[in-house]
């Protein structure tokens, strides 16, 4: 008899730690919501970034030159613009073949 409510015990101490609401659910559940956070945290950042980057590009003409220039490679009309091959190194010449005898 006296040992019943030790069993009952056990298994609410057992309940209480493997549940779907128990302690190592909970633990689990901290740590997820800690890397969320630092998540969000960067993705804020980011967003960030880029709304800085639309209000300069829809304010500054200066910038936005930079951009087109850069990105999409335009240039104004009383421009010309030189491309230059780039250097490559020239193939070795084969050995000339041993004249047949």
């Amino acid at each position: 008899m006296p040992w019943w409510p030790l069993g009952v015990a056990a298994v609410i101490f057992l309940f209480a730690l493997f549940s779907n609401r128990g302690i190592l659910h909970i633990i689990k559940l901290k740590q997820q919501r800690t890397a969320l956070q630092q998540q969000l945290g960067e993705v804020e950042e980011v967003n960030g970034g880029l709304r800085k980057e639309i209000a300069s590009l829809s304010s500054d003409r200066h910038h936005l030159e930079r951009m087109a220039r850069s990105q999409l490679g335009m240039v104004r009309d009383d421009e010309v613009v030189y491309q230059f091959a780039s250097k490559q190194s020239p193939a070795p010449a084969a050995a000339p073949a041993a004249p047949p005898r």
